[in-house]
């Protein structure tokens, strides 16, 4: 049998994760959930501390336990999130030399096609929630940093609203990625009040725009326009920055 061909038999270590993680992953154990004691567990699994330990670290490196030491620690459960698939995607686009724009882009083709599932989609509820998160941000139109996490929101908004779980977490990723690199600078560059306001307002009338689009079932016309709005937003986001690869600007 040539080497390739071969199957690879996963370490005991490697089973001992994968069980927990099963269990995890299928809401048997709850975030923060304390796991029994490593001699419980040697006892369950029929293993060594070492090989415990490192089906443990195995699990901690997916960002789904935390494990402290001494008389009173043990491991965690913590449940999968966002923000570790994020983290994952990031170093893999890191290590490419991925450039920011690159992310940006991805993230407003599928940030638009959501716009005009949405239209398609939506009901009575959605809109209502849509308008919930407007108002909100008319009321914060005065708080640039503020306006800046609720407008995040609503586009997020946007996107969950297609009812689409993989389009939701695909987005997800890449709005954790593209932001944690671009808040703080954009923050740092848009100083001015009277520049604030003046992007905050055309941010705040794109949300009132696109919010009409989707009532409407004007399907091709929202995902145009928030392409549009959404490569403007861009040019300046990335301003002096598109040329630095993703682990420049996250590291």
């Amino acid at each position: 049998m040539a080497t390739e061909d071969r199957v690879r038999v996963p370490k005991a270590g490697e089973i001992v994760a994968s069980h927990l993680r099963r269990q995890i992953i299928l809401g048997k154990l709850g975030e923060g959930t304390a796991l029994p004691s490593e001699a419980v567990l040697m006892e369950r699994f029929g293993v060594s501390r070492p090989t415990l330990r490192e089906g443990f670290r195995v699990l901690e490196s997916e960002g789904l336990i935390s494990v402290r030491r001494g008389a009173r620690g043990g491991a965690r459960v913590h449940l999968p999130s966002g923000d570790t698939a994020a983290r994952y995607a990031g170093a893999i686009l890191q290590y490419r030399g991925t450039t920011l724009a690159d992310v940006y882009e991805a993230r407003a083709l599928l940030e638009s096609r959501a716009a005009g599932m949405c239209a398609e989609r939506h009901d009575d509820g959605d809109l209502a929630r849509l308008n919930e998160v407007l108002a909100r941000c008319q009321e914060a139109l005065d708080d640039h940093e503020r306006f800046l996490f609720i407008d995040a929101e609503f586009h997020l908004l946007v996107v969950e609203l297609t009812g689409n779980r993989t389009l939701r977490l695909l987005v997800g990723m890449l709005y954790r990625i593209v932001e944690s690199a671009t808040v703080s600078s954009h923050l740092a560059r848009v100083s001015a009040p009277d520049q604030q306001r003046t992007l905050v307002g055309r941010a705040h009338r794109a949300n009132i725009k696109i919010v009409t689009l989707i009532r409407n079932r004007q399907t091709e016309e929202a995902e145009a326009f928030w392409r549009r709005h959404l490569t403007a937003i861009g040019k300046l986001l990335l301003e002096d920055t598109d040329k630095q690869t993703v682990l420049d600007l996250l590291s």
